[in-house]
């Protein structure tokens, strides 16, 4: 389902989603924002997804199985910005077509990466190896949640320029 790729090549791809002029970033919680085992999301995660909040054209969602509210409690998010959304695995191919926005998806939950559009960018968080692995699919894999803050600085980055 995914490929493994060195960090820096994915980042090239997610800095090309900063030119979409809808975007959707779906991120889970569990494994991607928070490490596995943590209930807290990574600070600087956290950041950058304030920041992605605050920009024109771009939806940010959290993708998770547990209740919103205990979500937000775990999560550094501002929600005065407003345009975040809590959704379900299974919830993020009906958003994106709902903005008719290109998807960056991350997560650890592998469900959260089908229906995926060809334009979108799906990163799953996961330390297995997938040597069967389609190149051609733009489903990447990244091994941990520091890599996941590294993705998400990139697209601030990218959508402020």
């Amino acid at each position: 389902m995914a490929v493994s790729v060195p960090v820096e090549e994915l980042l090239g791809e997610v800095a090309a989603l900063g030119e979409t002029p809808t975007l959707l970033v779906a991120c889970g919680f569990d494994g991607a924002l928070a490490p596995l085992g943590d209930d807290r999301a990574l600070q600087q995660s956290s950041e950058a997804l304030n920041v992605l909040l605050a920009l024109p054209g771009t939806t940010v969602a959290v993708i998770s199985r547990r209740p919103a509210d205990e979500v937000a409690e775990l999560m550094f998010l501002s929600g005065a910005k407003g345009g975040l959304r809590m959704i379900a695995p299974d919830d993020v191919e009906p958003l994106r077509r709902e903005l008719d926005a290109v998807a960056l998806v991350i997560d650890a939950d592998p469900d959260s990466l089908t229906g995926l559009a060809d334009a979108d960018l799906g990163v799953l968080v996961d330390e297995e190896s997938d040597p069967d692995a389609d190149p051609e699919q733009r489903v990447y894999r990244v091994t941990e949640a520091e890599d996941v803050v590294e993705v998400l600085e990139e697209l601030v980055n990218a959508r402020r320029h």
